[in-house]
């Protein structure tokens, strides 16, 4: 079974798909490192964080193996909610998520990738608004520019831009609505993005949960359960500047001189940083087996 991929022109270049294994599970989620890849086969998570957390203000991070990672935790603002339903599906009690106003919420840690190196995030979303660009993950560089992963224009994107905020790079799922035509407030939605300096591009992943009942158009008989959300793989060349990571590493904003920007209106769930690029079908199948394993 083929990847469903989309091209789109960005900054500098032209987006185009790539081929990577497909995942067929009922209930997609986020995993730990615990499933049968072994540790030759597979390199250890940097941190995860499941946002489990009943009370906050703090989503406390793990590290590959589940064991606490205290320096990497997210403290988030006031008055965001811990202990809001997760993208489990219904009936799964113990998952959890954490919910932003899109006004002033934010999550932060201290800085954590080192954007000079290959990196990737993996994170769960559901908008509450479809309302203005809102930044699920970001983190500036030493030299000002900043990766974000988000709902911006519309779309959800991974993109590359400066510190004065011009646009050097940028990956979309042109999807406005779920294939069903509902709104993706309405849905969980994977989000994965990453970088790769070997071959210059950013990259970006999505995917949905769930699937709707599809009919051949005249022929209301002939039926079959579609995806919201098809799988797609997508990348874009990028001039990424060699730089360290400048920091913070921010959940729910971005920021530009120092200023907070782009605030999520709605749910953040399993996160996962990974320092590499690597798509194919055994990490894929790590990071959606099961969820991230809450901090002791």
């Amino acid at each position: 079974m083929g990847v469903l991929s989309h091209s789109f022109n960005v900054a500098k270049g032209v987006s185009r798909p790539r081929a990577v294994g497909v995942l067929t599970l009922g209930v997609l989620a986020v995993s730990a490192l615990t499933v049968s890849a072994s540790a030759e086969e597979m390199p250890v998570r940097y941190a995860g964080w499941s946002m489990d957390d009943a009370e906050g203000p703090v989503a406390r991070a793990v590290e590959g193996s589940g064991v606490a990672k205290p320096d990497a935790d997210l403290r988030f603002s006031p008055g965001a909610r811990f202990g809001e339903p997760g993208n489990l599906a219904p009936g799964m009690d113990t998952d959890k998520s954490v919910r932003l106003n899109g006004k002033h919420q934010f999550g932060q840690a201290r800085p954590m990738v080192d954007t000079s190196e290959r990196f990737m995030f993996s994170t769960w979303v559901k908008l509450a608004s479809l309302d203005g660009d809102q930044v699920a993950v970001s983190q500036a560089a030493a030299d000002g520019s900043v990766f974000e992963l988000g709902w911006l224009g519309g779309r959800w994107t991974f993109r590359h831009l400066t510190a004065a905020g011009d646009v050097i790079a940028s990956v979309n799922r042109d999807m406005a609505k779920a294939a069903d035509g509902s709104p993706w407030t309405a849905h969980w939605v994977s989000l994965m993005g990453g970088y790769d300096p070997e071959t210059g591009e950013i990259w970006l992943r999505t995917q949905a949960t769930g699937s709707y009942d599809a009919c051949v158009p005249g022929q209301p008989w002939n039926c079959y359960a579609a995806q919201l959300m098809p799988e797609n793989f997508d990348v874009a060349p990028t001039e990424w500047t060699p730089s360290p990571g400048g920091g913070p590493l921010l959940f729910g904003a971005s920021s530009s001189g120092g200023n907070r920007h782009s605030y999520w209106n709605g749910w953040l769930d399993d996160s996962q940083l990974w320092p590499l690029t690597y798509t194919d079908e055994t990490l894929l199948f790590v990071i959606y087996a099961e969820t991230v394993v809450s901090a002791p």
